[in-house]
């Protein structure tokens, strides 16, 4: 198994982010993050992420199994006048298996059966290579599958110009391209090249099984315009221009089926796309065990300048990327950091996430939380919050989104590894965007798996609701980590770090109050200092259960700091300790106290009563001013004792409700 070196590129947003990423085998248990402003100093944080390592198992590569093809081309099978030829072009006319051998360096192999006729084809030692067309072309049949016997090496090459406007289907876009369902099957090598346009396309369903695949394409490497289904094999999946992974169609099939849908259940998957990853016109599902990598955009060691004209992608939703990458010589050239450091918008200004913040340029973000433009300034033009914008400076004209869909995303295994200059998984929720007339679902549901996203933008962004009820998830770095209008966090394990807000409830459709429910989970939100906020919900934050460790913020609190509501914050079950900015404390909640003038630096922290009973233990790596304890393990009347180690650094006696009195900003238990 190769294990493909990854180009590294730094991530460039509002600052600088530079962070050490995992490579194959590479073991961290925690991240360090340099922040560089504009006058040039420089403030290092590390995130206190002790936490699972995570392997990245890359996909066998086909290419380990390159032989040289020189034989004579020949098709053989079992069933009469199945196959004409006209000089180079042979076509397959009538049901059955044909086994194909052999090199043929200048034609087609087509289908062109009965609308009921089922065909097979048997890779065994093949080499196709087409100027003129698709290589494979499946003109008609019923279904077709194409099968890499096992141990045998097969390519399939379009070597067509690149194509300069949209193709009709009929003109066959792809390496392999087919007008009914097209299933690979087969436990051989299979390499396909795509120089035109698309590498494997299905106008119908798409499924992958057992073969060992790399695919190569100008746009999209892998499409099924109603369907993509991965069950098991070893698929590399490269667009240097385009999609890696993509369905088309949102409409209903004749017998009620939801159409649009990528669906994986095994495999070892890595995709390589210089736009999305995965573009799913409906939905993504992905479940049972298995690994998925996805690089995009500058992540991608094969990424080429991508075009805006003949492109409908874009930075929020639709079916991006759907039409040929490349029509227009009006490339839209990558940011460069110098770029982002001396035309860097001013920040926020205070207020929310979807305010302006002021109507002047500002210089580039001071993550000290110094004053002036940037996060925190007083003059800087506010970056647009909302909806579908998180205010990344360092967006493309283009979607380079890890996982994306136009209403629903549901993972339930896999281990994920997404680096994305975009946001890492995104579910949609735009106005009639489906073929069926309806809005997207705008859903995010995680219910297992291990998932490790680095983003120059969101981690995970859901237009309306993101539920995670199980699994792991590390956003190493993000703009944004979470995002959603409701954001349901009821199991697994959740770590975060972002250079603006850990976890945002955002506003969107005007209908819904935002919210952040935590019912249980582990969750670890690490934020940059600044006008950032661990958690910010422009609505309420609720916890019914559940551990929560929230560090960073702006020290200052008040608008801004570790949690940040419009509402208010209600605590009932479990556990939260708030290190940073006190910006709201507990109402109407479990015993809470307010740790005003302790500052928290690196170590081992230690909740005490007066037997010396242990009650709450966290870990800090960085410095932190200020915070507040909340949790249904205080008792009214008992005597507590907070240690760093062994040095004792606040000690109160617990009366009802909460206790302490910010002189941060904060509001002593009150709502703004």
């Amino acid at each position: 198994m190769i294990k493909l070196n990854k180009i590294k590129r730094n991530c460039v947003a509002a600052v600088i982010l530079t962070m050490c990423l995992m490579t194959a085998g590479c073991a961290r248990n925690s991240t360090t993050t340099t922040t560089t402003t504009a006058s040039g100093s420089q403030t290092t944080i590390t995130s206190s992420i002790t936490k699972d390592d995570t392997d990245v198992t890359h996909a066998d590569d086909a290419e380990n199994y390159r032989v040289a093809i020189t034989g004579d081309f020949t098709i053989t099978s079992d069933t009469s006048d199945g196959i004409t030829q006209s000089g180079s072009v042979y076509t397959i006319t009538k049901a059955g298996e044909y086994t194909v051998t052999g090199l043929l360096s200048e034609g087609q192999l087509i289908v062109d059966a009965g609308d009921e006729d089922e065909v097979t084809i048997i890779l065994n030692g093949t080499s196709i290579t087409c100027s003129s067309g698709s290589p494979i072309y499946v003109k008609n049949a019923s279904e077709v599958k194409i099968k890499s016997e096992e141990n045998s090496f097969n390519e399939v090459i379009d070597n067509r110009a690149e194509a300069t406007d949209d193709s009709s289907d009929d003109a066959g876009n792809a390496a392999i391209y087919a007008t009914c369902d097209l299933k690979l099957v087969g436990k051989g090598a299979l390499v396909v090249t795509g120089n035109y346009n698309n590498g494997i396309q299905s106008k119908d369903d798409l499924s992958i099984k057992n073969v060992i695949v790399k695919v190569t394409a100008v746009n999209n490497a892998i499409k099924g315009n109603d369907a993509v289904d991965i069950e098991s094999g070893d698929i590399i999946a490269i667009s240097t221009k385009g999609d890696g992974i993509k369905t088309f169609n949102s409409s209903l099939s004749n017998k009620g089926n939801q159409k649009g849908i990528v669906t994986i259940t095994g495999g070892n998957i890595d995709v390589y796309a210089a736009c999305d990853g995965i573009d799913a016109a409906y939905g993504v599902d992905i479940s049972g065990d298995g690994n998925l990598n996805i690089y995009t955009d500058t992540y991608s060691e094969y990424s080429e300048e991508v075009t805006t004209s003949g492109s409908s992608s874009g930075t929020s939703s639709g079916q991006d990327s759907s039409t040929n990458r490349t029509a227009s010589a009006n490339t839209v050239s990558y940011v460069t950091t110098s770029d982002i450091i001396n035309n860097a918008p001013g920040g926020f200004g205070g207020g929310n996430m979807g305010d302006m913040g002021g109507q002047n340029g500002g210089n580039a973000p001071d993550m000290n939380g110094s004053s002036g433009g940037g996060f925190g300034g007083n003059n800087g033009s506010g970056m647009p919050g909302g909806n579908n914008q998180s205010g990344n400076s360092s967006k493309q004209s283009y979607s380079t989104k890890g996982i994306k869909a136009d209403s629903e995303i549901t993972i339930s295994g896999f281990t994920i590894n997404i680096s994305s200059t975009d946001d890492g998984i995104h579910a949609n929720s735009d106005s009639g965007v489906l073929e069926t007339g309806e809005d997207g679902k705008g859903t995010i549901v995680i219910n297992g798996g291990t998932i490790t996203i680095s983003s120059c933008d969101d981690g995970m962004h859901a237009d309306k609701q993101l539920d995670v009820n199980d699994g792991y998830i590390n956003v190493v770095t993000s703009y944004e980590g979470l995002e959603a209008m409701t954001i349901n966090l009821n199991g697994g394990k959740i770590y975060v770090y972002a250079t603006d807000d850990g976890i945002n409830a955002c506003t969107g459709d005007g209908k819904t109050t935002p919210i952040i429910n935590v019912a249980g989970g582990y969750i670890d939100v690490t934020t940059a200092s600044g006008d950032t906020d661990g958690i910010d919900s422009n609505g309420n934050y609720v916890q019914t259960g559940g551990f929560v460790l929230v560090k960073g913020g702006s020290s200052s609190g008040n608008v801004s700091g570790s949690v940040d509501v419009d509402g208010t914050v209600t605590v009932t079950g479990g556990t939260i300790v708030a290190l940073g900015g006190v910006c709201e404390t507990p109402v109407n909640s479990v015993n809470a106290y307010v740790l005003s003038s302790v500052s928290f630096s690196s170590g081992s922290y230690s909740l005490k009563d007066a037997s010396g009973n242990e009650v709450i233990s966290f870990t800090v790596d960085g410095t932190f001013s200020n915070g507040w304890i909340c949790s249904d393990t205080l008792t009214t009347g008992t005597s507590y004792t907070l240690y760093r180690g062994s040095e004792s650094i606040a000690n109160w006696t617990q009366e009802s409700g909460t206790m302490g009195v910010s002189r941060t900003g904060g509001f002593g238990g009150g709502r703004r």
